[in-house]
């Protein structure tokens, strides 16, 4: 899941402090669900914030990918 702050900006660090509070309270939000949805039991939470980091596109998100035992390699 892609989870997008309101307004785009390009890098992680352009956001303003309560923009970052509110991607994460949604990021928290959102990863409830998707746990539930998909029968998880933890998430991975990510944001590649530069192209060195493999961000594409330029704008900063948070990915989120639930992870269930047996699913996925550590």
């Amino acid at each position: 899941v892609l989870v997008c702050p309101l307004r785009p900006v390009e890098r992680f660090r352009d956001l303003r402090p309560d923009e970052v509070a509110d991607l994460f309270h949604t990021v928290q939000r959102v990863g409830d669900v998707v746990e539930k949805h998909f029968c998880g039991t933890s998430l991975t939470i990510s944001v590649q914030d530069g192209p060195e980091a493999g961000q594409t596109v330029k704008v900063s998100a948070c990915n989120e990918g639930h992870k269930s035992r047996g699913n996925y390699k550590n």
